[in-house]
């Protein structure tokens, strides 16, 4: 099969369904696009039409189709759990975008149906694994050089908040990054979250909050903060920093170059995600695709990682409207997900 192109049919072409589909079509080796689907009709036939792909009229027929060997789905949040469960019912692989699903019942439903069947076929679009800062970082953190982590501080500034602020989907869908590169960071769960919230920013609507600071403390003690800022109007930024026994290890935003010039000094900062994590996004689907074709087993994150995910900034979410600490219980985590 190493030697196949693998066909791929891309649900959802918003900025990342499309920047995924280009992607696969002209800088991943061994994939080729053939079907995409958009609620936007006219959105998808341009897709289509500069990839040489078809326009399907659902994203059941994406799933169904026979030229169709696998599947990118970047559709709505509230629709991740109904095309997953589709194409486990199909037996085709998936990429699909974080979240696992809108909710954790639903969350729950996909890893039961996917453990029911027995393989892994879901890899989930935590792409910041495939990140050089945050692969460096982890490197750098398991060598031991710097001793046992202790600390780890993350900053998530976006300019705007694209699709409105929501303080419950500032949790969900962005600080969800950072939830599940700590744990990966770390190789262990979360035992414990506590939320705060102060003085909200000035494009803050009255009943929403931001910025946020989060503070999640793992099974073994170390403590993870995570300042989520959606409205921070400069740019877009993401910072990590490891405090470790023997020392630190800081990964700055990749994308920052300074440039003095005409008695200044300055950097040039990204507006949104795409262009800080493009490379990520990249590796991450090469990764995907070679999967797929055999030439290397699972990688990336799993349905497992999605579902803790889930069940952490569900946690956070309740510990906001609570106003207090919340335990997390970390249920078994099921064999197939064993490796």
């Amino acid at each position: 099969m190493a030697a196949m192109a693998i066909r791929v049919g891309v649900i959802g072409t918003g900025n990342i369904g499309t920047a995924h589909a280009v992607s696969l079509a002209r800088k991943v080796s061994g994939s080729t696009v053939t079907a995409v689907f958009d609620v936007a009709a006219e959105r998808a036939q341009a897709v289509a039409a500069d990839l040489d792909a078809r326009s399907l009229p659902s994203a059941q027929a994406v799933i169904e189709d026979e030229s169709v060997d696998a599947v990118v789905i970047a559709s709505p949040d509230d629709l991740h759990a109904e095309h997953a469960l589709a194409c486990l019912a199909a037996g085709k692989p998936m990429m699909l975008e974080k979240p696992l699903a809108s909710s954790l019942e639903d969350a729950q439903r996909v890893m039961d149906a996917e453990v029911a069947q027995g393989e892994q076929l879901i890899m989930l679009g935590f792409m910041r694994r495939f990140d050089p800062g945050y692969v460096a970082l982890k490197a750098s953190l398991a060598s031991g050089d710097v001793g046992e982590a202790l600390v780890v501080h993350n900053i998530h500034r976006n300019a705007y908040a694209a699709y409105g602020l929501d303080t419950t989907l500032s949790i969900n869908n962005s600080a969800v990054h950072e939830v599940d590169i700590s744990r990966w960071l770390l190789d262990e769960d979360y035992a414990w979250v506590q939320v705060l919230s102060g003085k909200p920013g000035p494009d803050v609507p009255d009943g929403q909050q931001d910025p946020l600071l989060i503070t999640f403390r793992t099974t073994s003690g170390v403590m993870v903060t995570i300042e989520m800022f959606m409205t921070a109007r400069y740019g877009y930024e993401v910072r990590c920093s490891v405090v470790a026994g023997n020392g630190i290890l800081d990964m700055g935003d990749g994308t920052f170059v300074t440039r003095t010039s005409q008695g200044s000094r300055g950097q040039d900062i990204p507006e949104l995600w795409l262009g800080r994590f493009g490379e990520a996004y990249r590796a991450e689907m090469q990764a995907w695709i070679d999967g797929i074709r055999g030439l290397t087993g699972p990688t990336g994150a799993s349905t497992w990682d999605g579902f803790m995910a889930s069940v952490s900034c569900r946690a956070a979410v309740d510990a906001l409207k609570q106003g207090e600490a919340v335990e997390i219980d970390v249920p078994d985590r099921p064999a197939l997900y064993s490796n």
